[in-house]
């Protein structure tokens, strides 16, 4: 590979900078274009990309979120961002922890982004050629494993392995504003039917409910961030992101109602009653990073996204083992799942109406189907 016929990938939703930027490099470089990121997400499925230009603010997610997306898929691929505000120090961070190559302030000078350009392809070619590093890293990872076997059983993983491969400066950064799916989760009525449980009993039935229901979370890619009691908080893209957050949290949700069938199973008689459920779910800006004091931190979400995830989940208590998500959420996913109408529900204390959904199944599913499941019970 020739720097000058290194393959380069801009992705923008403005068609502008997209016909700007192939005007100006198309003969230094083979570039390909996207209009959106998943547009950009298939090209580089399809194509050997060395080099991906994306802007820092996009519709989907953040150019910062994309990039740790193709980080597990494509590590060789680097990253560079279009910063389009001053406020850098996430991107600074990222470049720190090899997730970035560089940033380039937008607009950008046609002749340093070539420069930029040049040096990143370099390094690409480089590092095609020396793929022994990979084994180092590998060999760091292993060294890592067994405090991450045992710290994973509090916090969740992907918190561990960022907080091991941080500074304490890094760990008490003020935050990054994130675009994540938060799924809040319930079981209805559990104080009345546990108070009738020994303390064994109730310990036993919360560990093997957790057991079942962190798996759903997990395999769709989501991160436990913190359990209440009979409740839950999930976060999917924080703290890593993937391309389909949105779709992972609601795909999250319908395994966890069919995922109460083997748990009812077994405790229905000591319980007497089988578990319903509620699930909530909104979609986002938020506020993430790790507060706390020296002797203690906890990686948390902050926002007005957070606080509406709590209502949906509020409204689902009127109807047994449901997923209610936001407006904004349903419209991210009404291409994959089947949903209600539109419908509104007032917020206690405040007497103002939030618009709402249910969502019934996914419609590639001709089988499993929460509305008739739940009508069965």
């Amino acid at each position: 590979m020739h720097q000058n016929s290194g393959n380069v990938l801009m992705i923008s939703d403005e068609e502008h900078d997209l016909n700007l930027f192939r005007s100006q490099f198309v003969r230094h470089y083979n570039v390909f274009t996207a209009s959106s990121i998943r547009k950009g997400f298939k090209t580089l499925e399809e194509y050997d990309i060395h080099v991906v230009l994306i802007k820092q603010k996009m519709n989907d997610m953040t150019g910062l979120q994309f990039s740790e997306s193709i980080s597990h898929s494509k590590p060789e691929v680097l990253s560079i961002i279009f910063a389009e505000s001053e406020d850098t120090e996430s991107l600074d961070i990222a470049i720190k922890k090899n997730l970035i190559y560089r940033y380039v302030n937008y607009p950008y000078d046609d002749k340093d982004l070539k420069m930029v350009l040049d040096g990143a392809l370099k390094l690409s070619e480089a590092e095609y050629h020396n793929r022994e590093l990979s084994g180092e890293i590998e060999k760091f990872k292993s060294k890592q494993e067994d405090i991450l076997k045992l710290f994973k059983r509090y916090v969740p993983g992907e918190v561990v392995s960022q907080a091991l491969d941080s500074s304490d400066e890094q760990l008490m950064s003020p935050g990054e504003s994130r675009v994540v799916s938060v799924l809040f989760a319930d079981i209805r009525g559990f104080t009345q039917f546990a108070s009738h449980l020994r303390p064994s009993q109730v310990v036993s039935f919360l560990n093997d409910y957790w057991n079942e229901i962190s798996d759903c979370i997990k395999k769709n890619k989501g991160s436990i961030n913190k359990y209440m009691g009979d409740g839950l908080l999930a976060v999917f893209g924080a703290p890593v992101s993937y391309i389909d957050n949105h779709t992972n949290a609601v795909s999250a949700a319908l395994d966890m109602i069919e995922s109460l069938g083997s748990i009812n199973k077994k405790y229905a008689d000591l319980l007497g009653t089988e578990i319903k459920i509620g699930i909530g779910i909104n979609t986002g800006e938020v506020v993430v990073g790790n507060v706390g004091t020296n002797d203690y931190m906890e990686y948390t979400v902050i926002g007005n996204t957070v606080n509406v995830a709590s209502r949906m989940e509020a409204i689902s208590k009127k109807i047994p083992n449901s997923i209610i998500i936001s407006e904004h959420t349903r419209e991210l996913v009404k291409d994959e799942f089947e949903t209600s109408g539109p419908k509104e529900a007032t917020i206690k204390g405040k007497g103002v109406s939030i618009p709402y959904f249910e969502v019934f199944r996914k419609k590639s599913d001709n089988i499993y189907n929460i509305r008739s499941r739940r009508e069965s019970s």
